[in-house]
């Protein structure tokens, strides 16, 4: 090398050198020209802790795509009986298009994960910048519409058995409004995921060796690339804050007062009735259980972020190995929520109907019918009786 020949500062990212051709560029302001080959880093073999999140992640997928595939076609093969005129409309839930939506972002979420596994198995990110902003808003489906879901079947659930004579908001219409308003309002939450969210490239090393015969140096880049938010911090803050709280806090909330408003009716109405028939345990075990998943799968995820959003770690302490497991592990369990949601509403979604005559006061026989139908508990009955 000519020893009055500088060496060639890094080259961070491409976008400093302007292409000329084939593999030369003019970079640093155009103050010289360069032949550049740009390689990927080798391949680290794959620690053991990192195969529990690759297998966790890909039996969720499995799971939930095949899951969610298999309640879809139930539900399309009930809808075509009832255009067919087999079910009579006393038959009719409009509840079942909240568990489409359902089952539609669960599996749009799912989709994230072959691309969040590959990155987990080669430690970088392959597939430029759409897929990038795509990947992000996939992955944060869940973390809005399908709550806005689970809390509005809650809702459903709550109406039916606290006031199931306001039909309005068990109409078709009301089921359409509810989920296209939910679908709109995540993504305009989502919005700043589309607009910042991008593939980075990092350098991970550099060689370079000038060529004396044409008087131009030959650089090696080793880089890689990673998708990140890439938000400003005013607009992480207000994304994080506002997704956190319509996202998670409020849903939390209401999704814990339904279900608790619809035992404490359904207990008052067994008190009132004995013999009833009212599987009271079965549906309290039911309904704690939603709560209980939703709140184990997303509060981990839902601290984790916001304690990391205020806390700088660094990235060079010998436990960032571990906290990144652990990481992924947090981050993992919202997963596992979209790959279990179509267990708890499609194959519990039982259909019961219990007959029980009743008498009121002395003097009015009743025929009451309890149906647990699309997740919802719906008294009907041939007499007026407030319960």
């Amino acid at each position: 090398m000519n020893s009055n020949m500088k060496a060639v500062m890094p080259i961070n990212s491409m976008s400093q050198c302007t292409h000329l051709k084939d593999h030369r560029y003019s970079c640093m302001n155009n103050s010289i020209e360069i032949n550049i080959l740009n390689i990927y880093p080798h391949i680290p073999e794959i620690k053991s802790r990192f195969l529990i999140n690759i297998a966790i992640f890909s039996f969720c997928f499995i799971l939930g795509i095949c899951g969610n595939s298999s309640i879809l076609t139930i539900i399309r093969n009930i809808i075509s009986k009832r255009h067919s005129g087999r079910l009579n409309r006393r038959q009719k839930d409009y509840a079942f298009f909240y568990i489409i939506s359902l089952c539609v972002v669960d599996m749009v979420m799912l989709m994230s994960l072959p691309t969040c596994i590959l990155d987990l198995i080669i430690g970088f990110w392959l597939f430029g910048t759409w897929i990038c902003k795509l990947h992000h808003v996939s992955s944060s489906v869940g973390r809005v519409i399908s709550t806005f879901l689970i809390t509005a079947m809650s809702f459903d659930r709550y109406m039916a058995v606290c006031h199931p004579l306001k039909l309005t908001y068990r109409s078709k219409k009301f089921v359409m409004v509810t989920c296209i308003s939910a679908a709109f309002l995540a993504l305009v939450l989502l919005s700043p995921l589309l607009g910042y969210a991008q593939s980075i490239e990092i350098l991970h090393g550099q060689f370079e060796q000038y060529d004396d015969k044409l008087s131009i140096y030959n650089v090696t880049r080793v880089r890689f690339f990673k998708c990140i938010d890439n938000m400003p911090v005013n607009v992480a803050f207000l994304f994080t804050i506002s997704t956190f709280i319509l996202g998670f806090l409020i849903p939390l909330v209401l999704i814990v007062f339904f279900n608790a408003q619809i035992i404490s009716r359904l207990y008052r109405h067994t008190k009132i009735l004995p013999t009833s028939g009212i599987p009271l345990l079965r549906i309290s075990l039911y309904t704690i259980l939603i709560a209980v998943l939703y709140f184990i799968c997303w509060t981990p995820y839902w601290i984790t972020n916001i304690y990391s959003f205020f806390t700088t770690v660094d990235t060079e302490t010998k436990h960032q190995e571990l906290l990144t497991f652990i990481m992924y592990c947090v981050h993992g369990l919202p997963y596992i929520g979209c790959a279990s949601n179509w267990i708890l509403y499609g194959l519990l979604n039982t259909q019961l109907q219990v007959k029980q005559r009743t008498n009121y006061n002395g003097n009015n026989n009743q025929q009451q019918l309890l149906r647990l139908d699309c997740n919802t508990v719906h008294v009907e009955k041939s007499s007026t009786y407030q319960l």
